[in-house]
């Protein structure tokens, strides 16, 4: 992809010389040209230009999120040492990851382009031109300033153009920097309404869908504002201990998602078994086409250059694949643990026989000689990490070059495949991915006391079906979750979608979870006959046919089968079951219902009194069953409701949702951060979390202690010249 034009383009109306960033300091400025006087067709080039100067951000975004972590192990001899470095996790100032001067360079031209933009130009009417453009930038200056605060804890935090030197040596001389509440508050304010936007409060930046710019379409290359909002809300959360930020997390996921006419789901393309043995026919791979230059399941893309002459260029396939450049030696491969939490998962498989009307749910053995050798091995568990890593014999290459590796490594999450070695480059990364920031809905939902709705986007999807089956979300969940209003645009919403889906209302603030804007449809289950099966206590042959513009089903299920039906995938310990009143038994003598006798029209009086007596008797004792039922159902709803049991509840599902980030997220640079995040809130507010890594104990004691985090820095040294 050839991104020259348009992007030199954008460079040379920012003004090159008052955004350059040197390598030794952290702000350089030189008092050189600035444009301020933009004609309205210039903006989308002055956009560009930012983006051309987040592209040198784009590998540093993956692997300062994925090296320092546990789910990779770097090769000692072959990987580079600046990555080696990073997989010890202590970083020194030298590190060509670790130079927050990349960061500051875009955040300065964001600040010069909102400060010259004429924001009071008028398109024909009364929309004002640049309003999508400012929120565009503001956007891209966010999402800068989390990175940083995620890498370093604490910043330089600066709002204004700097465009002289001495104003870049003041504020390095100063040595003042913002922790994390201080910038969100300030981005989360600055992002929360559009400015210059009198008569759109949509939070969107509403760019054209259809109109390509370099093969993306212009609405991938921002990032969604309501996305970018939910994640500072859930930092700002994570890091105060916010029950409130939560719910404006919850609420942000939600209107993203929810957008009427642009409903985002989780994808439905996965990895399963075809066959009921689990071995004797290769399981079908759809999952992999999700990294297929896929961008439907994108918030936002940052678009590189495919050719090093044209701008920057990506080495991430370098670092996950075997390729020409790196004589077939990957930096990483998939370390121990995350085969261990890989393997431990509970492949499940419904299966629905029509001709008997019966179904049997099976699950995939335990054991790895059942699959094979070599990566086959991997198909033990759930099936992502197989779906996207395998190795391959190299020795035709390898037998007369010594330096070669006689293995292929292959990670094709990075575009990599057995049969391309070569060195072609990216196009672009992703953001954020839609399945990420479901379990980052998860994670909000459960923090706030919605466990069970947590649990449901892991192993049902979030649809009308899954959010109104009381068996799946008790009601006083469900009640507190209709307590949470949206806001942010206007929905026309189905007044009762189980009776009339044409039926509408407009409703300005509507309660969020009664739309069906999730979806209306059952996922394609992969089990016996391949049918849509229902959910809940919907029968297979009245499955309703409402429509809808999604199917979500259940993220485990992109990798671990018919989750839905999965036994061994369970939300309740057995404390809290144990402790739950159970049923009167019917056969007690209290209820106990007698024969009655029989009686005819030639019965006598004394027969008829007799029958009579029976049956008020037996009136009488099913009415106080029924009665005592009702009180052991209010009984175990009041327990199920209480502090107690929500509390166990959302531990169990932090383990869950944790397991299926590090399942969902491998290799996107994402895990050390959610395992940041998880101590954040495990320990109450980021404040608390202290200056070395505490790994969690449910991930040491199930899968035991890794020494490149244990114990480390979370932050990276900042560099102050």
């Amino acid at each position: 992809m050839k991104l020259k034009s348009i992007i030199a383009c954008g460079l040379l109306l920012l003004g090159v010389g008052a955004a350059t960033t040197s390598c030794e300091d952290m702000f350089t400025a030189e008092n050189s040209l600035v444009a301020t006087d933009l004609a309205p067709q210039d903006t989308i080039y002055q956009v560009m230009g930012i983006v051309k100067r987040m592209q040198k951000l784009a590998d540093r975004t993956v692997l300062l999120g994925e090296i320092r972590a546990d789910l990779v192990e770097v090769d000692p001899l072959h990987a580079p040492a600046d990555i080696q470095e990073l997989a010890t996790n202590i970083v020194s100032a030298s590190n060509v990851y670790n130079k927050p001067a990349d960061y500051y360079a875009v955040i300065n031209n964001c600040n010069i382009y909102l400060a010259y933009v004429d924001t009071m130009r008028y398109s024909q009417g009364t929309r004002k031109f640049f309003e999508k453009e400012v929120c565009a930038v503001k956007c891209f200056r966010a999402w800068c300033y989390l990175e940083l605060l995620k890498n370093y804890g604490e910043v330089p935090f600066v709002t204004e153009p700097v465009e002289k030197s001495d104003k870049a040596e003041e504020i390095v001389a100063s040595g003042q920097k913002a922790d994390m509440k201080t910038i969100l508050d300030f981005c989360i304010n600055d992002l929360q309404k559009y400015p210059y936007m009198d008569e759109n409060n949509e939070l969107r930046q509403s760019y054209s869908s259809t109109s390509n710019y370099a093969g993306f379409k212009y609405d991938e290359l921002v990032i969604p504002v309501r996305a970018l909002l939910a994640e500072l809300y859930l930092w700002r959360a994570s890091y105060m201990d916010s029950q409130q930020d939560y719910i404006n997390a919850i609420r942000m996921y939600h209107d993203y998602f929810a957008f009427p006419g642009e409903e985002r789901s989780t994808d439905y393309r996965a990895s399963y078994w075809k066959d009921l043995n689990f071995d004797k026919n290769p399981e079908t791979n759809e999952y992999v086409d999700l990294f297929k230059g896929e961008t439907r399941y994108t918030a936002g893309v940052l678009p590189l250059d495919t050719t090093t002459y044209f701008g920057n260029v990506t080495e991430l396939r370098a670092v996950f694949n075997s390729i020409e450049s790196n004589k077939r030696y990957p930096a990483v491969v998939p370390s121990q643990r995350l085969k261990e939490i890989s393997k431990s998962q509970d492949y499940c498989m419904y299966y629905y026989d029509d001709m008997i009307g019966e179904s049997t749910t099976y699950y995939s053995p335990h054991d790895a000689n059942h699959y094979g050798e070599g990566d086959k091995k991997l198909r033990e568990g759930d099936l992502r990490l197989y779906s996207v890593y395998q190795t391959a014999s190299n020795f035709d290459e390898s037998q007369f070059n010594s330096d070669v590796s006689p293995v292929l490594y292959v990670n094709k999450k990075y575009g990599g495949s057995v049969g391309d070695k070569t060195n072609k480059k990216l196009s672009f990364i992703p953001y954020y991915r839609h399945n990420t920031l479901y379990l980052h809905l998860a994670e909000a939902l459960n923090r706030a006391g919605f466990p069970e709705t947590a649990y449901a986007i892991l192993k049902y999807g979030l649809s009308y079906y899954t959010l109104n089956n009381r068996d799946i979300i008790s009601q006083d969940e469900y009640d507190r979750l209709c307590d949470i209003k949206s806001y942010g645009f206007t929905i026309q919403e189905p007044m009762d979608a189980m009776d009339s889906i044409a039926a509408k209302k407009t409703n300005g603030s509507f309660v969020v979870w009664r739309s069906n804007v999730f979806g209306m449809k059952y996922k394609k289950t992969t089990g016996g006959l391949g049918q849509e099966l229902p959910f809940g206590n919907v029968t297979v042959n009245n499955i309703p046919t409402y429509g809808g513009n999604s199917i979500n089903i259940g993220i485990h299920s992109l990798g671990s089968g018919d989750t839905e039906y999965n036994d061994k995938y369970w939300l309740d310990d057995s404390v809290t079951v144990a402790n739950m009143e159970q049923y009167p038994d019917p056969n007690d003598e209290k209820y106990k219902q007698e024969e009655l006798p029989e009686i005819d029209a030639l019965s006598s009086h004394e027969d008829s009194v007799a029958y009579q007596e029976v049956y008020d008797s037996n009136v009488k004792k099913d009415s106080l069953y029924r009665e005592e039922v009702a009180r052991v159902d209010a009984a175990n709803e009041e327990y199920l409701a209480s502090g107690e049991v929500r509390a166990r509840r959302q531990a169990r599902v932090a383990q869950l949702i944790l397991e299926e980030e590090a399942l969902e997220g491998m290799f996107e640079g994402v895990r050390f951060y959610d395992i940041m995040r998880y101590q954040m809130q495990d320990k109450k507010g980021g404040q608390n979390i202290g200056k070395t890594i505490t790994m969690p104990t449910y991930i040491t004691d199930k899968y035991g202690p890794t020494s490149n985090m244990t114990g480390k820095p979370w932050y990276l040294t900042l560099p102050s010249r």
